[in-house]
Formats: C-alpha cells, sequence, structure tokens
C-alpha cells in the first residue's frame, strides 16, 4: 500500500485513469472492469468487486471483479439478509474490516481465507438517496483503512454508480427503440416495449391502458408480468382511479411508494393480492395529447429513482410513436386500397368501351 506521502498523487493517477475508461466505452461490464483495475493497480489493493442489489429477490449480483479466481466468485450467492458489513453499508455507512479471520459474521470466511482475502473496506453505491451496490476492496494483509482512502473510494462507489445507472440507460433505450421500427403491429410493439421495460428494471410488470373515446376510461391496450386475474378485476374508471387522474391532469409521472398505505389505487385489495408494492404511471403523450397511460408495478417497496423515471416516460414516447406510426400505416393501406380499386374499375371501363 502506498504511504500517505505518495497516496494523493495515486490516487490522481487513478482517478486519471477511470476518467479515460469512462470517455472510451459505453459497455458496462468493460467499463466496471476498468475502474476496479485502475483502483487495485494503482492503489497496490490486492482485488476489488462491485454488487449490484436485485430488489426483487433480495440478493447482491456480481457486476465486475478484478483480482478475484473464479473459484471464489463462484463460492455463492451474496444474500444481503445474512450479510452483516453489506447491511451496514446499506444503512449508509463505510464499513472498514481490518482482520477477516477475526470477523465472526463473514458470510463465507473459508473461501475469503483459502483466497488470501485478509482486510475489506465496503463502500455504498448511491444514487441519490438510494443505495444500489456495494463496493468491496480487499488487502492481502491487515489494514487500517485511512480516512483519505474511505474518502477516494467512496467517490468513486458513487462515480461507478452514476456510470451504470447512465449505461444501462444508453443500452436500455437503444435496444427499446429498435423494438419500435421492428413492426407495425401495435399490440407487438407495445409487449416487446413492456418485456424489455421490466428487464431493465427488474420490476414485476407493466400494463398500458388507453384513454377510450369519452376520456372517461382507460382501457387495455398490452399488459406484461401481471396475472389474468389481477387484468380482469374491473375496469379502469378516470373518476375512481386517483393515480391516474393525477397523470392525466398534471401531465407528469406519479409515484406510489407503497400502494397499500397511500391513496391512489382503484383496487387496492386486488394489488395487495398481486403482489405489488410499488408503482410508477406515466403518461402517453401523442403530440399535445394525452391518450394513455403506462404503469410499471414493483414487488417490493421502490424508490423510482430520476433516471428510471425517465427512462420509463422515454419507453413511453415510444409506445406512442408505435401507435400513431400503426395509425398512419393504416390509413396509408386504406388509401391505398381504395386507390386500387379505382384504379380497377378505371381499367375495367376502358377495356370495355
Amino acid at each position: 500500500m502506498p504511504d500517505q506521502n505518495d497516496l494523493f498523487q495515486k490516487q490522481v493517477q487513478a482517478g486519471l485513469r477511470i476518467a479515460e475508461a469512462m470517455n472510451a466505452t459505453q459497455d458496462r461490464a468493460t467499463l466496471l472492469r476498468e475502474m476496479l483495475a485502475a483502483i487495485v493497480d494503482t492503489l497496490g489493493y490486492k482485488a476489488a468487486s462491485l454488487r449490484m442489489l436485485d430488489p426483487e429477490k433480495g440478493l447482491l449480483e456480481l457486476a465486475a471483479a478484478y483480482g478475484l479466481s473464479d473459484e471464489y466468485l463462484k463460492k455463492g450467492g451474496v444474500d444481503l439478509a445474512h450479510s452483516p458489513m453489506d447491511q451496514q453499508a446499506f444503512a449508509g455507512q463505510i464499513v472498514a474490516i481490518r482482520d477477516l479471520q477475526a470477523e465472526p459474521n463473514l458470510q463465507y470466511p473459508q473461501a475469503a481465507e483459502r483466497e488470501g482475502l485478509r482486510a475489506v473496506l465496503v463502500v455504498p453505491l448511491r444514487l441519490g438517496q438510494r443505495t444500489v451496490g456495494a463496493l468491496r476492496v480487499y488487502t492481502d494483509r491487515q489494514h487500517d483503512f485511512s480516512v483519505e482512502e474511505k474518502a477516494f473510494l467512496a467517490g468513486i462507489a458513487n462515480l461507478a454508480a452514476r456510470s451504470i445507472a447512465n449505461a444501462e440507460l444508453y443500452h436500455a433505450f437503444r435496444a427499446i427503440a429498435r423494438e419500435v421500427n421492428s413492426t407495425l403491429e401495435v399490440k407487438q410493439v407495445l409487449r416487446k416495449l413492456l418485456v424489455n421495460l421490466i428487464g431493465e428494471l427488474n420490476v414485476k410488470g407493466a400494463a398500458v391502458r388507453l384513454l377510450g373515446p369519452r376520456g372517461r376510461r382507460l382501457h387495455l391496450a398490452a399488459a406484461e408480468g401481471l396475472s389474468q386475474a389481477y387484468l380482469d378485476k374491473g375496469e379502469i374508471r378516470i373518476a375512481d382511479s386517483p393515480i391516474d387522474r393525477r397523470v392525466l391532469d398534471e401531465k407528469a409521472p406519479v409515484v406510489l411508494y407503497d400502494v397499500a398505505s397511500e391513496p391512489g389505487f382503484q383496487y387496492p385489495e386486488a394489488a395487495q393480492r398481486e403482489g405489488i408494492r410499488s408503482a410508477l404511471a406515466v403518461p402517453l403523450r401523442l403530440h399535445d395529447t394525452i391518450v394513455g397511460v403506462l404503469r410499471v408495478y414493483s414487488a417490493q417497496p421502490h424508490r423510482f429513482t430520476s433516471e428510471e423515471i425517465a427512462l420509463v416516460e422515454a419507453v413511453a414516447d415510444l409506445g406512442a410513436i408505435a401507435l400513431d406510426n400503426a395509425r398512419l400505416h393504416e390509413t396509408l393501406r386504406e388509401k391505398y386500397e381504395a386507390a386500387r380499386e379505382d384504379w380497377a374499375g378505371w381499367y375495367r371501363y376502358l377495356s370495355f368501351s
């Protein structure tokens, strides 16, 4: 490890290397590995890993690692409920363990010993007020992490969280946008949009509903991840659905963190039976007109970030574009068929005249 005299210089070198990696690639896996490599190689640590929380499963899934063997990485999943040091990190603390061999609550002590891991610093990855993952930095000997090390690695962790969010949104939007161009079949396009959106946000389900001609009801156009029983619960009347009424009146996204305790759902009992805990609703906007609502549902209490809301809004816009494209296509098809009949009539007339 560098002493205090050259620690700052090495941190600057690591920061520059990370900045170069961020400018060179939009690929999440490559970027994160380069960030970890800069930390380990430049600052002299043994290894580092970055795990992101799967909120639906409560597991910390491996996003990137550097300096750790395949055998160690395959030791088993990291269950947040059984990892006290990660629980502390998700409570907003930076956790330093000087000697892992003396740590009584380590989840995989034998694996850590075989890997030669002796000390660890666990830093939360935060997006806004929400912790989304954890950065672990390991040494091969007992080590007291300094205040300067903690501050630098906390900054890198926040940078990693922002980079992950930006890269995910970039690739998610590109993938979803391609679906719109793949077909003119509205139901197929909307279904693909919802499937991709659910996968990117790791949520339970999503649905698109369109306003009826009188603007009093929302009619189901597409849904994914929701049971037929929930979809058949009853019609959605704007006057009786506060969340949809707010979306339509304010022309802006509405979030319900806990649908069981917050007013907003027309059918709260059905939502509870379906296992829905949080919901996000955004308007489908066609030019300057709201034509429907896109809802996203989470099975866990979920505070949607500004980036996630922006992605859902963008997907809603793509859905509206798909509807408009289909309408234009149908109009052109009808005009083509009418013109073809006219030409056929003229041809028959001229043939017999």
